[in-house]
């Protein structure tokens, strides 16, 4: 009898046991499932607003996402630029994507301005379009058409034509991956990381592994200097003065507009791949061991 009572009272405590498990394993999912930030759609009316001038802020942040080494050579290359080169490069083509010999000392000369273009959109919010506003959120707001977790599963996410559109305004985040790294696969990731974003063939704009940082002050005030000198020998109207100017007044400062938990590396891809993020997946996948917290879908036109 004694025997019995033993065995029912383990019996119990491996049931009390497992119902915790459950109820613990059930609590991480719903905390999993809630975390922001969220993207609030919502429709609007009206024309839309123009596209703003990128700002010190973006240049911060799209050198923050580039390799350390790439700030020296950056200003090497525009030391090296000619005229030519400078007049073509107007504000609206920050993702140059055109033939490979259409413009060479354009490509010499500005090497990383699709790490440009994603820092303007991934710091733009609120994202407009006819029709529809999109902004980065903490939480849901009640009054949004839709709200959509920012780093929801793609199996998670609803094939709905407005969230769709919403991600493809907020196109530097909306199709971004997020990695979970362990600690001995970190280094080597972000390394290979490193590697492939250099490529000018690369699907990568920019790779995060915190989310704040600051640059070599020291390099960043020679990019200054050259930004300067080359502000000198151009007209007052010059289409290419603004992120020039934006240029010399960045911080080495720069900080992500979400938090990144500490075993976590965001990964942005460049404007030209999205109509090919499977390649971007690829990409990353290439580069080592982590597991996705979100994968990129394909995203829709704005």
């Amino acid at each position: 009898m004694r025997r019995g009572s033993r065995v029912a009272a383990q019996v119990r405590e491996l049931g009390l046991i497992a119902v915790l498990g459950l109820a613990a394993c059930s609590t991480r999912t719903k905390a999993t499932e809630s975390r922001g930030p969220f993207l609030s759609v919502t429709p609007r009316d009206g024309a839309t607003a123009a596209r703003r001038a990128v700002g010190p802020r973006s240049v911060s942040l799209a050198l923050g996402g580039l390799p350390p080494e790439e700030l020296p050579r950056l200003r090497e290359q525009l030391a090296a630029s000619t005229d030519t080169a400078l007049r073509r490069a107007a504000p609206e083509l920050f993702d140059f994507d055109g033939p490979a010999d259409a413009a060479p000392p354009l490509r010499q000369a500005l090497p990383d301005l699709p790490a440009l273009t994603a820092a303007a959109n991934l710091l733009g919010t609120p994202w407009e379009a006819p029709g529809i506003s999109v902004q980065l959120v903490p939480l849901c707001e009640a009054g949004a058409a839709r709200c959509e977790r920012l780093f929801a599963p793609v199996a998670a996410r609803p094939g709905d034509a407005l969230v769709r559109r919403a991600r493809g305004l907020a196109w530097a985040l909306g199709s971004a991956a997020l990695l979970r790294v362990a600690a001995t696969s970190r280094p080597a990731l972000l390394r290979a990381l490193r590697e492939a974003q250099s490529r000018p063939s690369s699907t990568l704009a920019m790779v995060f592994s915190a989310t704040r940082g600051a640059l070599d002050e020291g390099q960043l005030e020679l990019l200054r200097q050259q930004a300067r000198r080359m502000l000198g020998d151009l007209s007052p109207d010059a289409p290419q003065r603004p992120w020039l100017d934006a240029l010399v007044a960045a911080r080495a400062d720069w900080e992500l507009p979400i938090e990144l938990d500490g075993d976590e590396v965001l990964v942005i891809p460049r404007l030209s791949a999205l109509a090919r993020l499977q390649d971007f997946a690829s990409e990353i996948q290439r580069a080592g061991a982590f597991e996705w917290e979100a994968r990129p879908a394909v995203a829709a036109r704005p």
